[in-house]
């Protein structure tokens, strides 16, 4: 019995010991001095600025900028392991550099002490944790206000595209905003917007009609570059296509007579004083063929065209037609027709002079 409580009492005292043992160590442990190193990312950011000024910052490396806000550095860092654990946990990963506090509010180029920064802006909390090293130990920033433009919108129409009245686009204006250095290289004084010859194919004529979000460009700009956009990125166009197929009234047309050569002379042929003039002609056809015979350029002429059958017929009236039109014009008025009085003019075989007939008696 008393074997057995010794025993017992042996390895309740090892177990003791062993707890101790180890939380002496995890406590040295956690105490010793230890070099980690992490790779934040600096992030670059922008606050609001007495007096209402607005900037943008960028990276600046080896004299070219960088469109990121962010770049990774290299931070060493010296203390306890709990003192470092808590300080990787505070730093997240990332180093934030705002204009107006770390980053002067001013613009241009500006080199940043990383490490003084980073020793400023460590927490009192952690104590025994150093920074020892930060590579690279400064940055170049490029610091500019942020400026905005109120641009005219231009609608640019593809070649050979007929509107009755001027292309206006919605929002009439676009604001361009971006930094000062970029805009003042901006030369225009209005934004263009390209319409697609696609999109227009599937309009209607003579009517107005909208094509959305037609995208705006501006010569000079880069678009995806440094802080710059335009508000809004796509407007809608407002047209109304010129109607290609128009008409025309022709008020009065006198009418002529065809006749082949060989029977002129052979019949007389005569004209109902009612249908000698053919009115109201209405002629369809391309716009700039219609403008021609508007502006009398093309002279178009009524004709009735009389065969040999139709004279040997004696046929008493018959269809006009119309030559002269403009290519692609076309009669669209219903077909009309003149009444005629046909008659030979030869004498017939019954008033011939028979054989041995004196005439002259």
């Amino acid at each position: 019995m008393n074997e057995t409580r010794t025993l017992s009492g042996h390895i309740r005292t090892f177990l003791i010991v062993t707890l101790i043992t180890v939380m002496v160590w995890l406590l040295a442990e956690s105490k010793m001095v230890r070099t980690r190193t992490v790779e934040p990312q600096v992030v670059l950011l922008t606050v609001d600025t007495d007096g209402g000024a607005q900037f943008v910052v960028r990276h600046v490396s080896r004299g070219s900028a960088s469109e990121t806000g962010t770049r990774t550095v290299s931070v060493e860092i010296k203390g306890s392991t709990a003192g470092l654990d808590r300080f990787v946990r505070l730093m997240q990963s990332r180093i934030e550099l705002r204009v107006g506090q770390e980053i002067p509010a001013q613009p241009g180029i500006h080199t940043l002490d990383l490490l003084a920064i980073l020793r400023d802006a460590s927490p009192k909390s952690l104590h025994g944790v150093v920074i020892s090293a930060v590579s690279p130990d400064s940055i170049a920033v490029e610091v500019d206000e942020l400026i905005t433009r109120e641009l005219q919108v231009r609608v640019d129409m593809p070649e050979g595209v007929e509107l009755d009245g001027a292309p206006r686009a919605d929002p009439p204006t676009v604001h361009v905003v971006g930094p000062s250095s970029v805009l003042a290289k901006v030369q225009a004084n209005e934004v263009v917007v390209r319409v697609d010859p696609l999109k227009l194919a599937r309009l209607a004529q003579g009517r107005r009609e909208t094509i959305p979000d037609v995208a705006v460009d501006l010569a000079g700009v880069d678009l995806g570059g440094w802080a710059t956009q335009i508000e809004p990125r796509q407007v809608d166009v407002f047209v109304t296509l010129r109607t290609l197929i128009e008409t025309h009234t022709i008020d009065r047309l006198p009418i002529q007579l065809l006749i082949a050569p060989a029977e002129v002379g052979d019949w007389k042929v005569e004209i109902d004083d009612a249908n000698r003039d053919i009115v109201n002609v209405i002629v369809e056809g391309p716009a700039q063929a219609i403008e021609q015979l508007v502006a009398g350029e093309a002279v178009p002429r009524a004709f009735v065209n009389l065969t040999f059958e139709d004279l040997e017929r004696q046929i008493s009236s018959k269809p006009v037609q119309i030559l002269g039109l403009p290519p692609g014009c076309r009669v669209v008025s219903p077909e009309q027709t003149v009444n005629l009085s046909i008659q030979s003019d030869t004498p017939s075989a019954q008033d011939q002079p028979g054989p041995g007939v004196d005439l002259g008696e």
